[in-house]
């Protein structure tokens, strides 16, 4: 198993996303990615990393309310579903959220 700290940025926020949008089923936006990488990822790297995953097609995300605000919630786009999935599986953060 690979261990979560020698994860980029933009891995990490990747399996934070898969987390919480194919396991939780939840969603997931910036301030709730912030929030549970605090420790590991600055906020404006998280906002970098988010940048660049868009821009390579890892994520996509929709305007949708969350917690009675308007946000940007994400998700793993249908190509990288399975390189995710397979990072989460081999990862597995020691997360407590």
């Amino acid at each position: 198993m690979t261990n979560w700290e020698l994860l980029s940025p933009e891995l990490k926020a990747c399996s934070v996303i898969y987390e919480f949008t194919q396991i939780k089923k939840e969603k997931i936006w910036f301030n709730k990615i912030v929030k549970i990488l605090e420790k590991d990822v600055s906020r404006s790297t998280i906002s970098k990393s988010l940048d660049k995953l868009f821009d390579l097609g890892v994520i996509d995300g929709n305007w949708k309310k969350a917690e009675g605000k308007w946000t940007r919630v994400f998700n793993i786009s249908g190509e990288a579903k399975d390189f995710v999935k397979s990072i989460y599986n081999n990862t597995r953060r020691l997360s407590k959220s």
